[in-house]
């Protein structure tokens, strides 16, 4: 049974993004302000702490990332040492390699190689931009994913493999949260689980963008469509809908709405909409655990996830950060 048949309900929060202090002073940027906001979420009811490295300065720490990912460390380590949120960050492309190959995320292998002293990862964030679609090939014969090659021609004879970088998280032992931004994506991560290449229950991300050109115009339509097209592979899983750069308070609470009527979770955050809530992060998620409580349900804890992904259940340690 999912989370939502049991009354819980998941809260992402999006802590950082792009997003800058000049928009609202509360973004955190440096591994302690993440870190205590992260613990402030969490206490709030906060399920996940979606998360980017980001230098003093609010710009993107890739060349931290690239050596060694000492501020995603630091942040993993203090939040862990007050909290047991799950702390997640970003799987954002570096652009050195295709972004399917395992080289394109230094910083998870970096963090698996030499964990931080307290927590650590559990779940990895992985976008479908990942997911090399145009090797990817179905055999509606037999009903099984193909490869296809580099002349565009279908393989049935060439066992099909996923893509390093998704294979990789799995062989380290993590589990993923998929990203999908179109239907393709929602096609090809559905036939991943039906071949058994991941694990169930699939954390799947339905990424709506009203400030990128990215998937559909973000409407209650698009997201039946999305849900239609995956529910009908009935694929054991938990959906999670993230929205970003909605224009105002009243449409973002009207797909909040839409979530808890349809029985998936939400994803909430400074990192998505920074103008809306002036208090930060925290203040984002009692808004909206008020409201999934007053709908009758009750925010997922961060060990209900893990029970629900087969993750060892953790306490926080309560020590000084």
């Amino acid at each position: 049974m999912t989370l939502g048949d049991n009354g819980k309900v998941m809260v992402r929060i999006g802590m950082n993004e792009f997003q800058k202090k000049t928009t609202n002073g509360a973004v955190p940027y440096t591994a302690e302000e993440i870190a205590q906001d992260a613990i402030r979420c969490g206490k709030s009811g906060g399920t996940i702490a979606h998360f980017h490295s980001r230098l003093n300065d609010g710009r993107q720490a890739l060349e931290d990332d690239r050596n060694g990912a000492n501020i995603y460390r630091r942040a993993l380590d203090l939040a862990a040492r007050q909290s047991n949120i799950i702390m997640e960050p970003t799987n954002m492309p570096y652009g050195v390699v295709s972004p399917s190959d395992r080289a394109d995320l230094p910083h998870i292998w970096a963090l698996d190689e030499q964990p931080p002293e307290h927590g650590g990862l559990e779940i990895v964030n992985i976008d479908a931009f990942r997911f090399e679609h145009l090797k990817s090939g179905y055999d509606v014969h037999r009903n099984r994913l193909v490869t296809i090659d580099d002349s565009q021609s279908l393989r049935p004879d060439l066992p099909f493999r996923l893509p390093s970088c998704v294979q990789e998280v799995l062989d380290r032992g993590y589990t993923p949260f998929f990203g999908v931004f179109n239907m393709a994506d929602l096609r090809l991560l559905g036939a991943y689980a039906r071949e058994g290449l991941i694990p169930k229950p699939v954390l799947v991300s339905i990424n709506f963008f009203c400030d990128l050109m990215w998937g559909p115009t973000p409407s209650i339509e698009g997201l039946d469509a999305f849900l239609w097209q995956w529910r009908h592979m009935d694929v054991d899983s938990e959906v999670n809908l993230f929205i970003a750069g909605l224009p105002d308070m009243k449409t973002y609470e009207y797909f909040q709405e839409a979530t808890l009527d349809r029985g998936i979770s939400m994803r909430v955050g400074m990192g998505d909409h920074a103008a809306i809530f002036p208090g930060g992060n925290a203040q984002m998620v009692d808004h909206y655990v008020d409201l999934l409580i007053r709908r009758g349900f009750t925010p997922a804890t961060p060990n209900d996830l893990r029970q629900r992904a087969g993750l060892s259940p953790r306490d926080a340690l309560l020590s000084a950060a």
